[in-house]
């Protein structure tokens, strides 16, 4: 089966939950047989075209990277005729609306398409407004904000789904969002990651090691994590270390936070970090935090985390509740709450056989819930039976 996979951005933009979910499917899908190529946005670096581990990439010059646009559309529709003539495309897999540009051409061609999603415009509007500023002076942003989710799921998101002959889920929690042109399509395949097959012992060390990771934007919060660092008790700031892990647009802010509140010494900024590197990091590390207040689907890093062993506190928000269990297998907090996040973090640092039982719990949830292997054969049997019609 050639499989074509289209997004608006991957791991050769940046490192984010669904970059690397959506690149593990493609090295699954190659794994058991069959030939992926992806088609996605523009590199900053100006890179065309890569093969790795089998996974043919197109990146688009010419229209913006990481976003949709009118000139993604027409790209679009230009690169898949090139793609299908060579090795004919049996199935077009959208990460959500990255295939609005080329529905007609699916049509005419009698190309299925199967759509993933990890958020929508209406998950994305009902955050928005629980977190907006109310001062006069942003009512241009919050007139201006909502108008263009709405816009987005009109024109981009529908069209897509419309199109679609069956829809992922990465959490259920998204169902009450997909009230049109989604009767009877809908299957939720929780992410899957992949899980070590042994953990470092870290109940003799002298130093709690926490790791925050993601994209480095505003709204994953992770200012609020280095503000709890800061209300807790100088005796307790003594004995962690927090490690930020990711790039992004919001770093900066996050440095000069870190410098104002005089924690440079207990906190430090690793950059993106990938392979060993990567495990070696939550292989040291105790405490996982994640004060996100995007409504997102199921944050990758929660689960990395979890079958890590770490204990997670993280936002009661999107579908993390659904990986969660509260005081089980992690620590709920309301998005964007200081106070709780750092009372929480508090306990976790006093109370050493709180933290190592949750972390177990994490890991036992993740076994048997969130493999990569399950993630790859549920959705390659979607595909294939949409494939098949």
């Amino acid at each position: 089966m050639h499989i074509l996979v289209m997004s608006r951005t991957t791991l050769g933009h940046s490192l984010g939950g669904m970059q690397k979910q959506m690149m593990d499917l493609c090295e699954g899908f190659v794994a058991r047989g069959h030939q992926v190529s992806v088609i996605t946005t523009a590199r900053k670096d100006g890179v065309t075209h890569e093969i790795t581990d089998g996974i043919e990439t197109h990146y688009l010059a010419g229209c913006k990277p990481e976003h949709y646009s009118r000139k993604w559309n027409n790209l679009a529709r230009k690169k898949i005729g090139e793609i299908h003539q060579k090795k004919p495309i049996n199935i077009i897999h959208s990460q959500s609306m990255g295939a609005n540009g080329v529905v007609k051409w699916a049509n005419q061609n009698s190309v299925p398409i199967v759509s993933t999603w990890h958020g929508t415009s209406l998950s994305e509007l009902s955050a928005f407004f629980p977190q907006a500023s109310y001062h006069p002076r942003y009512w241009h942003w919050l007139a201006i904000t909502p108008a263009t989710f709405i816009k987005r799921h009109l024109f981009m998101e529908l069209p897509v789904r419309k199109a679609s002959k069956a829809i992922t889920l990465v959490s259920p929690t998204l169902e009450k969002h997909m009230i049109r042109h989604a009767k009877g399509k809908v299957v939720t395949i929780p992410n899957g990651v992949h899980i070590p097959a042994s953990i470092e012992d870290r109940g003799n060390q002298e130093i709690i090691q926490i790791i925050s990771i993601g994209r480095l934007v505003k709204q994953k919060g992770v200012q609020h994590a280095i503000h709890a660092l800061s209300r807790l008790a100088g005796n307790q700031r003594e004995k962690i270390h927090l490690n930020i892990v990711g790039d992004g647009p919001y770093l900066s802010n996050l440095k000069k936070l870190c410098q104002e509140l005089k924690l440079e010494d207990c906190v430090t900024f690793h950059g993106r970090l990938t392979g060993q590197k990567l495990v070696d990091m939550y292989q040291k590390c105790s405490i996982h935090l994640m004060p996100t207040t995007s409504h997102e689907g199921l944050p990758l890093t929660i689960l990395e985390g979890m079958a890590y062993g770490l204990a997670t506190i993280a936002s009661n928000i999107g579908g993390i509740p659904t990986a969660i269990t509260d005081r089980h297998d992690g620590i709920l907090i309301p998005p964007g709450n200081v106070e709780d996040l750092t009372n929480e973090l508090s306990e976790l640092i006093k109370n050493g056989e709180y933290r190592m039982n949750t972390g177990s719990a994490a890991r036992k949830t993740v076994e048997q819930r969130y493999s990569m292997q399950k993630m790859v054969d549920d959705t390659l049997e979607v595909l294939s039976r949409c494939a098949e019609k």
